[in-house]
């Protein structure tokens, strides 16, 4: 039971991280001209709703079966709403948290799946 509790908090930590260092190395090398405390702001505020979201799937991804796809998308909305505002401003950047926010969910989808198949493989080895 342990087991099943703390590996959906370990590859939650596993993708924030993944995404931090993805989102801090872009902007080093593709830095902000004009820096606003708006859509510094937007990006605080995605990063935290990304972060619950991300550990609500996981878990609802590794205790039940039904409507996982549904579920993922639903919380993709919610949490690409304060990009979407903020759209008009900062297009591009917008565009980027979205991605961001859209590839946590497929490794998601694909960590999940891939570690159902070696559990599935390891139980027909035996």
């Amino acid at each position: 039971m342990i087991k099943k509790v703390l590996s959906p908090i370990i590859i939650s930590a596993i993708q924030i991280i993944v995404v931090a260092i993805i989102h801090q190395s872009l902007n080093y090398f593709y830095p902000i001209q004009h820096r606003s405390v708006g859509f510094g702001l937007t990006v605080f505020l995605t990063g935290i709703i990304f972060m619950l979201c991300i550990l609500a799937f996981n878990f609802y991804f590794d205790f039940f079966k039904r409507n996982n796809y549904w579920i993922g998308f639903f919380l993709l909305i919610i949490t690409s709403i304060l990009p979407f505002s903020a759209f008009n401003e900062r297009p591009l950047r917008s565009l980027f948290l979205i991605l961001l926010v859209l590839c946590g969910f497929l490794s998601s989808l694909a960590l999940n799946k891939w570690r159902k198949k070696i559990n599935m493989e390891s139980k027909t080895r035996f």
